[in-house]
């Protein structure tokens, strides 16, 4: 018999229990594992890569310091570049500071320094006085470069070109270039010391000529100028200033007598003229007086 009397029985079936969330947080957990092992191989990748490199590095090390060091030795670089050129190499790739290889370097670079200063000095005379150092000039040198005045051969060639043999073996300025240019070397004296003398070379054949007496008509004497002419700078522009103004002299003389003849000639045209029209004149009074008497 039913419940309460009467009919069939009810019988109550549960749902199946949700486990979907718990599938998502499988998956999530999953999905985080794949992601962390990941990213752990990467840095084994990375971790490996980079141990590669710096195996690499190592390995050339030996390489390039055996080229800074020949680049040091023939002077193709300098000291401080050499030292610099392998910390630089071993920062790069995480090695050890080189520093007995930089001692290496600093034995290797004061051993031959005396030598290719020598060589320096030495070729700093040959080039910029054009004779060989003395003794005493090379030894003076290396002291200066010991003590530390000059720092580079630049310093030390710069010093040279400043010395007075240098001054007076070369021009001494663009001025002094120019001058050379328009008037030549100076003079040099016994000592073969410049005296700052040069010789103006002129040729008279330059000058015009006047062919009438010039010194009668103007009361003034042109100068006899020679072939050449020797003084100072001063001198020189003053002798070219004089040959200016002679040419321009005779020029003008020249003109002003051309202008004369032509004025002369013009005038005794005029007075020609004039002549003979006083003489139609003259004439034709005449002629008018006759005609007047004959018809009066």
């Amino acid at each position: 018999m039913g419940l309460y009397g009467g009919g069939q029985t009810v019988t109550y079936t549960p749902p199946p229990p949700d486990d979907s969330f718990k599938k998502y947080l499988e998956y999530v957990k999953e999905k985080e594992l794949r992601a962390e092992e990941r990213v752990e191989q990467e840095r084994k990748e990375a971790k490996d890569e980079e141990a590669a490199r710096k195996a690499s590095g190592a390995a050339a090390y030996g390489g390039l310091k055996q080229t800074t060091q020949q680049q040091l030795a023939q002077g193709l670089i300098g000291y401080e570049s050499a030292a610099n050129q392998l910390r630089d190499y071993a920062a790069k790739y995480g090695l050890t500071p080189p520093e007995q290889d930089i001692q290496e370097l600093t034995q290797q670079y004061t051993a031959a320094l005396p030598g290719k200063r020598a060589t320096g000095i030495s070729a700093a005379y040959e080039e910029l006085l054009g004779r060989q150092a003395s003794e005493e000039e090379l030894s003076k040198a290396q002291e200066r470069f010991q003590q530390g005045y000059y720092s580079t051969m630049e310093d030390f060639k710069g010093s040279l070109a400043k010395s007075p043999e240098y001054q007076d073996k070369f021009e001494k300025s663009y001025l002094d270039s120019y001058y050379t240019t328009m008037y030549g070397e100076q003079e040099r004296d016994a000592e073969g010391k410049r005296t700052g003398r040069r010789t103006l070379k002129f040729d008279k054949n330059l000058l015009p000529t006047y062919g009438g007496d010039l010194a009668a008509r103007t009361n003034v004497t042109i100068p006899g100028f020679g072939d050449q002419f020797t003084g100072s700078v001063e001198e020189l522009n003053q002798q070219v200033q004089n040959i200016r103004d002679t040419r321009q002299f005779l020029f003008s003389a020249g003109l002003t007598e051309l202008q004369g003849n032509i004025d002369k000639e013009t005038q005794a045209l005029k007075n020609e003229g004039t002549k003979e029209v006083a003489k139609i004149g003259a004439k034709g009074s005449v002629y008018s007086n006759l005609v007047s008497g004959f018809w009066g």
